[in-house]
């Protein structure tokens, strides 16, 4: 038999999340979309303002007659969730608030030959101490370009150079010890955030995050497939060139290889547009986007070739999944509008047919603060709970 203390936790959150994700609302439509009694639904409503996590702004105009309902929202100076986004060159630290907006966000690099778990921590000790005071931290979510493998407790990543790597998630869990900690990978967490705060009406698409890495999240019926553990597929890893380069993943040829972030001064050479990048310290896409724009000829190389490999690797995947809608994301978008119109000229001539001419192909439309975003609303939907002891849970998935 199911606890009422559990089905009360439920109902809690399910209020809670509802108000977060509808500022505003009263609690007659919390009542009409949770299907819960008005009296179960005040009961919570109070309890989770006396708890602080919700605050009731007065009555709001209406057109019923009669009384005014009250309008609710999430105490956004109280609750909050920690993001870190661990990148090759750069680790990204966010405060999130209750209502999933990025209120703070200070970026440092790496430290070289120290222990990543230890720096970790220790940028996110500091980050709170300056910036947390009273808030109510929920948890810690870190996010990274690469798989979690739930099982073996490890992370898998070619992008930070861990290959497969247990000590990482061993070091975090010995280092923070008073908060609830989640991995998740950095696509399937944008894609999350596609789906909450997006633009997008479908059920099947592929949200595709091009950065230092390349990955890819496939969303069936509105779930990420395998979650936020990145082990639904590495499109990254998908080989275009069997002859190709030895990748540090077994494969040959990566795809990754051939259109990620790391690798543009070397398809720049390749491109004869080395020199069009004269004075840049490290050639990023938004650079590649800019003089493409301008109508420089080694930049536009530059772009057709990055977008023809991309066609490419799209081709096999569009003909595998079928997916209604393919979304762009990441840094790569910087690319720009050309590289987007040479993508969707290419992938018609490679992959099945029919599955390629029908497939849309788009740029995401969210902020670059995405990534910060979608994890919180992830572990808040996915892993938060409010009747357990979250303290110290480890959350990989």
């Amino acid at each position: 038999m199911i606890n009422q203390q559990v089905i009360k936790a439920v109902n809690k959150k399910k209020i809670y999340m509802l108000i977060s994700e509808n500022p505003g609302i009263s609690r007659v439509n919390l009542a009409a979309r949770t299907e819960l009694s008005k009296t179960t639904v005040s009961a919570l409503v109070d309890e989770l303002i006396q708890e602080g996590r919700i605050v009731d702004e007065g009555a709001v105009e209406s057109k019923r007659q009669g009384r005014r309902p009250n309008s609710l929202a999430v105490n956004d100076r109280r609750d909050c969730v920690i993001v870190l986004n661990w990148r090759k060159r750069t680790i990204q630290v966010s405060l999130v608030s209750a209502g999933f907006e990025v209120e703070i966000l200070e970026e440092t690099a790496p430290a070289e030959g120290e222990d990543p778990a230890v720096r970790i921590w220790s940028i996110t000790k500091d980050f709170m101490d300056r910036h947390c005071g009273e808030r109510h931290v929920l948890g810690i979510c870190l996010v990274i370009p690469g798989i979690i493998d739930s099982e073996k407790k490890r992370i898998i990543s070619m992008v930070l150079s861990l290959g497969v790597d247990d000590q990482v998630v061993t070091g975090l869990r010995e280092q923070v010890k008073d908060l609830p900690l989640a991995i998740f990978n950095d696509t399937a967490c944008l894609a999350y955030a596609e789906n909450a705060f997006g633009n997008v009406d479908i059920k099947n698409y592929v949200y595709l995050n091009i950065n230092e890495g390349v990955g890819a999240s496939l969303i069936q019926n509105g779930n990420i497939l395998r979650g936020a553990t990145g082990m639904g597929t590495q499109f990254g890893h998908f080989s275009i060139d069997r002859d190709g380069e030895p990748c540090s993943c077994g494969n040959r040829g990566c795809l990754e290889n051939r259109i990620g972030e790391i690798v543009l001064a070397k398809r720049a050479v390749e491109c004869n547009a080395l020199e069009e990048f004269e004075g840049t310290e490290q050639i990023l896409f938004r650079h590649v986007g800019q003089l493409a724009q301008q109508g420089k000829p080694g930049a536009l190389r530059l772009i057709r070739a990055l977008a023809d490999d991309l066609s490419f690797g799209l081709g096999n995947l569009i003909t595998m999944f079928h997916p209604d809608t393919i979304i762009i994301g990441g840094m790569g978008r910087k690319l720009g509008d050309l590289y987007l119109e040479r993508v969707l000229e290419r992938v018609k001539t490679v992959g099945f047919r029919q599955f390629v001419e029908d497939v849309d192909i788009r740029f995401t439309t969210l902020r670059e603060d995405a990534v910060f975003r979608g994890a919180a609303k992830y572990f808040m939907d996915t892993h938060y709970d409010f009747m357990e002891d979250m303290k110290g849970k480890l959350f990989l998935y």
